[in-house]
């Protein structure tokens, strides 16, 4: 067994370790890191929640010339077979080094010895990311070579840059926390260019999934991601405004990335777009629905709930953090008995 590094954004640390458990023992480091034990780094190739796998090699010594010692290059010379051997075939062009001090002697020393093994050159815009760092305990130092010329999190399927699109491993982690099965119905109410529904198509395909987005470059990005994804079950782009579109329900699982802030309208606005969607959404569900609100008007989306527009109750609050964003998951639910607040298409 070898020893796997995860990098995981703050709140997606628990729906990483649950794709982990597929896998092997993993623990959380940190709120943004775990280590996993599997047999092939290819393991974690498939993983939706993290951004980013290190294999990891470490040696007890004083300083990270102990890197530089036989039986560790023996070490590092597999795990770099491993990570060019994998299925489809990663290529490299440049190796990184990344640590404290890397102008160093010491560490361009390290560099210069992982090119030779690597037989790659050392570029600053290198693709072989490796970094060097203390071990946990500090008792010794780590060598971390990423196993992917990009980050797991960046998503090969995303063909059209579309402004505003959800970070995919906060994605796919809301899909995870909503907890979607194959009998569920599944709405994205303002779906953009589709991340939620496509990255809900990688786990599996529920009964029916339908994207709703009133803008047509928004909706023909969806289309294209799901081409290109090639993933299995149909989904349902409609163009419209879903507050007041011909969309048929019911639906038991409900997602919503409505726009925040500056960025789009402001917040009054906002507050206001909240509350009907809320509403809408509870036209829209069966009995016993889950309503996910992915959003960073936090603060008004709490001023919401105590009205419960739609007829929808807090279960949980879940937070994210992601360069200088701080977005919230709320998860709702309607009582199992009660009916819709009104028509199911319009």
């Amino acid at each position: 067994m070898m020893t796997i590094v995860l990098e995981v954004l703050e709140g997606c640390g628990a729906s990483a370790l649950r794709e982990c458990a597929a896998i092997g023992p993993a623990t959380a480091v940190t709120p943004t890191e775990i280590q996993l034990k599997a047999e092939q780094v290819s393991a974690v190739a498939a993983l939706r929640s993290v951004v980013a796998a290190y294999g990891a090699i470490s040696t007890q010594t004083r300083r990270p010339r102990g890197l530089l010692e036989t039986s560790v290059q023996q070490r590092t010379a597999q795990l770099w077979e491993q990570i060019t051997h994998q299925r489809p075939r990663r290529t490299f062009t440049g190796l990184r080094l990344a640590a404290a001090g890397s102008d160093t002697e010491e560490m361009r020393r390290i560099a210069d010895a992982l090119s030779e093994l690597t037989q790659l050159p050392v570029r600053e815009d290198g693709d072989l990311l490796v970094r060097v760092r203390r071990t946990a305990a500090h008792d010794g130092w780590e060598l971390l070579l990423r196993t992917t010329p990009r980050p797991l999190s960046t998503r090969l399927w995303r063909t059209v840059d579309y402004p505003g699109a959800v970070n995919a491993t906060i994605a796919a982690s809301v899909v995870d926390l909503l907890d979607v099965g194959a009998d569920d119905a599944v709405l994205d109410m303002t779906c953009g260019s589709g991340t939620f529904l496509i990255e809900q198509s990688h786990r599996h395909a529920p009964r029916r999934a339908v994207g709703v987005d009133v803008d047509p470059q928004a909706i023909a990005a969806c289309r294209a991601h799901q081409r290109a994804a090639k993933q299995r079950g149909r989904i349902e782009w409609i163009c419209a405004d879903v507050l007041t579109g011909p969309i048929e329900g019911t639906f038991t699982r409900i997602l919503t990335n409505p726009p925040w802030g500056m960025l789009h309208g402001d917040h009054a606005t906002n507050l206001a777009l909240h509350r009907d969607l809320l509403v809408r959404a509870g036209q829209l569900a069966a009995p016993g629905a889950r309503l996910g609100v992915l959003t960073q008007e936090i603060r008004r989306m709490r001023a919401l709930l105590p009205e419960q527009p739609g007829g929808w109750r807090l279960v949980d609050e879940h937070r994210f953090f992601q360069k200088g964003h701080r977005p919230a998951l709320f998860i709702l639910t309607r009582d199992p008995h009660e009916a819709s607040n009104g028509p199911q298409a319009v």
